[in-house]
């Protein structure tokens, strides 16, 4: 590996799932300490007993109540001796239906932890980022926040703002020395897809994008990695790790 993230000091959340796991991997493999953020203490515990000893730290925090949050990532710092860099990649989509039929609880949990979570993160951080010098900040979107998916009007709407978000940052705290960008992966074969998609769409689900394939995870924590390193003049904006699903218009 290049340890291209050697002396970096980490935050990242949803961890205990596919995008997240393989980001906080691949980050502790390039050199970065790690603080693995999320509610399911036996899984992040897990993970972080994989990667190298020392670099990584379970933080348990529910990332929908804001003060916990805080003090969850003023906890992180703590471990960690400083924090440069944030990786949000805590999401749920939890009902498809249509708009006139949306559960108002679905609708509710999916904005709590989509969005709101986004923010808490970011808001806490942001100060340590700062203070430290300045760092990167990623937030996981999708390619359902630029182009609208039917039935999945909560989940579109949270990505959609937390793009909004991300360039509010990266406009705010660019002077500060703190850049902010989106990650807006297309289908990847990982957790999520599962978990919202019946075996039988997979080969739909293919044939929307032109590379003719999903996404692995192990893509998407490698476009991670370049937005919290190589990218040093790129803020602001959303980086689509997509196989040409947005190319379609």
């Amino acid at each position: 590996m290049s340890e291209r993230l050697q002396g970096r000091r980490a935050l990242i959340t949803g961890a205990a799932g596919g995008l997240g796991s393989a980001i906080a991997s691949a980050f502790a493999r390039e050199g970065a300490a790690i603080a693995v953020l999320g509610r399911n203490w036996a899984a992040l515990d897990e993970l972080c007993s994989t990667l190298p000893s020392g670099r990584a730290y379970p933080v348990p925090a529910d990332i929908t109540d804001a003060d916990a949050v805080t003090v969850a990532v003023d906890h992180a710092a703590g471990l960690l001796g400083g924090l440069d860099t944030v990786v949000n990649a805590a999401a749920v989509d939890c009902v498809w239906e249509p708009v006139g039929d949306m559960p108002v609880q679905s609708w509710d949990e999916t904005i709590a932890v989509n969005l709101s979570g986004t923010f808490y993160v970011c808001r806490a951080a942001l100060p340590l980022i700062v203070e430290a010098g300045g760092g990167s900040i990623v937030n996981l979107t999708s390619v359902a926040g630029l182009r609208a998916w039917a039935l999945d009007s909560a989940y579109n709407a949270s990505k959609a703002g937390v793009e909004m978000l991300t360039r509010t940052i990266a406009i705010e705290y660019g002077p500060r020395g703190v850049r902010a960008n989106c990650l807006a992966p297309g289908v990847i074969d990982a957790g999520m897809t599962d978990s919202v998609t019946k075996p039988s769409d997979r080969q739909e689900l293919v044939r929307l994008h032109p590379l003719g394939r999903m996404g692995s995870a192990e893509e998407v924590a490698e476009a991670a990695a370049w937005l919290c390193t190589a990218a040093s003049f790129t803020t602001g904006t959303t980086l689509a790790v997509d196989g040409g699903f947005l190319a379609r218009g």
